[in-house]
Formats: structure tokens, C-alpha cells, sequence
């Protein structure tokens, strides 16, 4: 006998740990939905905005079953912030590796962070909003930031100080691509017009001729007609 597939909600709605073998894989596969429907509904709704109804409404899910995987929505949020700190980290680690010069290594930083966001649900950026974290968290997610932007900021001055970067403010430089990469998270969607790819390598060469040294080359009309969808 076939078995049924669960039911949606809006279409949404992901098999809670449908095809996995092991107890520890089923735990993995579950939390990784948790946090991806979590995150989705933290950005359209905000942390203060989505109640636990909302994500077991979602999940299909009793309060009792959430709680084993979370102690609560507080809690749910850190390992997102978590999650999104470690995808940053490693978009810093690979650009830097990847550039020869400063302008490289921060173009390659903007095209990886991009690249993860738009590929996952978990590993994007969540405004820290008052009272959301315990005091510790919130200290701790601060540190985890501050420190990843020093990281950018670095690349930034050393592509002024190479040449590859068009003198300017490394704090305000900063401040601007951050602002600008975070956003994206709040109007792409999967599935869309634009694939990942193209909205990584786009956002890289947009940002990057706001940056770049000498004369500036021109931006492509189309996305979607200028880069590979993968």
C-alpha cells in the first residue's frame, strides 16, 4: 500500500521527518524544518509577531512535540541567529581565500553570504529586535556580528590600501554592504523570477562597481538574461 503524503498548509507545509532511518537522522531532519519554518515566519512577521501557534499551525505539530526541540521561542530564535553567524563566517572564510587583492576578496565575501541565504532558510538575517533573546544571547549574538563585520571592514581597508578599492570610508563602506546583503532576505523568494546564482553574482557585480578602483564597468540590463541560473 502507498503511503499518503501529509498535508499542506498553503502549499508550505514539509513532511516531518518523512523517509529518515534513524532516530538521530529523523532529530536532525525535524529541527532543520523547524528553524527553516521559524526563520521564514521571523522574517514576514517578525519575532515578536509569530506565536508558537503559528509554527505548529505550520508544522502540523502538538505545543508538547515543538517544546522537545526547543525550550522556547527565544530560544528557537538564538539557534537561527546561530546558524546565520556561522553562514556569514564562512562566506568571510572562502572570500578571503579566493581573492588576490581586497576588491576580490570583498566581491567573493558579497557573492558567497548571498549565495547561502538564498539557498537556505536558516542561514539568514534576522533583525535583533528588543527583549526577543535573554541578556546573554543577546550578547553574545552582538559579539558574534561585531566581530564578522571587523572581518569585512579588514578587506575593505586593505582594498584601499592595494588600489583595488576606490578610497573611502571602510566604516561606512561597511555598514552600506551589510545593510544592502541583509535586505535580500527580506524580498527574495525561492522559485522566483531570479535563481540564487544570479542574485549572488548580480548583488556582487552591483556592489562591487560602487567599490571597485579606475573606471567602472558597465552593469548587465537583465539579470536573468546575463547570468547562468546555476
Amino acid at each position: 500500500m502507498s503511503k499518503t503524503q501529509p498535508k499542506t498548509t498553503n502549499g508550505r507545509r514539509r513532511s516531518w521527518g518523512g523517509g529518515v532511518q534513524t532516530l538521530e537522522e529523523q532529530r536532525e531532519a525535524r529541527e532543520k524544518i523547524l528553524l527553516e519554518t521559524a526563520a521564514r515566519l521571523f522574517n514576514r512577521y517578525g519575532f515578536h509577531g509569530t506565536s508558537m501557534s503559528m509554527l505548529t499551525e505550520e508544522l502540523g505539530l502538538t505545543k508538547g512535540a515543538l517544546y522537545h526541540y526547543v525550550k522556547d521561542k527565544g530560544d528557537l530564535l538564538y539557534k537561527i541567529h546561530l546558524k546565520s553567524a556561522e553562514a556569514t563566517s564562512n562566506a568571510v572564510r572562502t572570500g578571503v581565500q579566493e581573492g588576490t587583492n581586497g576588491f576580490e576578496r570583498v566581491r567573493a565575501i558579497v557573492r558567497n553570504y548571498l549565495a547561502s541565504v538564498t539557498q537556505s532558510q536558516i542561514e539568514t538575517f534576522l533583525y535583533l529586535e528588543d527583549g526577543a533573546l535573554s541578556e546573554q544571547q543577546a550578547i553574545e549574538v552582538r559579539a558574534l556580528r561585531k566581530r564578522l563585520e571587523h572581518s569585512l571592514r579588514e578587506q575593505v581597508q586593505e582594498g584601499i590600501d592595494d588600489g583595488s578599492i576606490a578610497p573611502c570610508d571602510p566604516a561606512l563602506t561597511t555598514f552600506a554592504l551589510i545593510g544592502a546583503m541583509a535586505w535580500v532576505s527580506k524580498w527574495y523568494r525561492r522559485g522566483g523570477a531570479w535563481s540564487s546564482n544570479q542574485i549572488a553574482e548580480g548583488m556582487a557585480d552591483l556592489l562591487g562597481r560602487m567599490l571597485k578602483a579606475g573606471d567602472a564597468a558597465s552593469l548587465p540590463e537583465s539579470i536573468g538574461a546575463s547570468y547562468p541560473v546555476e
